[in-house]
């Protein structure tokens, strides 16, 4: 054989091992970029979570705080309407955060 044929096997047979190759190589990548993405989504979603049962526990301990001072006085204030609004506020935030949790944003 010449080496004008050698030199066009070699690279022939390079050039259809390295096609595969190389797009394996961009798709695993692509790939894995994809599951990156997500991730990140899905660590937003986690923190607003995180961020909503913190203010319920908030809300939860203020209520605590006005039913005690009010065992204390022996007498109801108007702070025991203030939180029953804020929990109203807090519930219907949630109840609207629930319906849009399954569509983009």
């Amino acid at each position: 054989m010449s080496d004008m044929v050698q030199v066009a096997i070699i690279t022939g047979v390079i050039t259809l091992v390295n096609g595969p190759l190389v797009i394996t190589l961009i798709s695993k990548n692509s790939k894995k970029n994809d599951e990156i993405k997500e991730l990140r989504e899905d660590v937003g979603k986690l923190f607003k979570l995180v961020d909503r049962i913190a203010a319920g526990l908030t809300i939860g301990l203020k209520n605590d705080k006005v039913i005690f001072e009010a065992f204390r006085k022996n007498s109801i204030n108007g702070d025991s309407e203030i939180q029953d609004k804020v929990m109203d506020d807090y519930f219907t935030e949630c109840t609207v955060e629930g319906f849009k949790s399954g569509r983009e944003e």
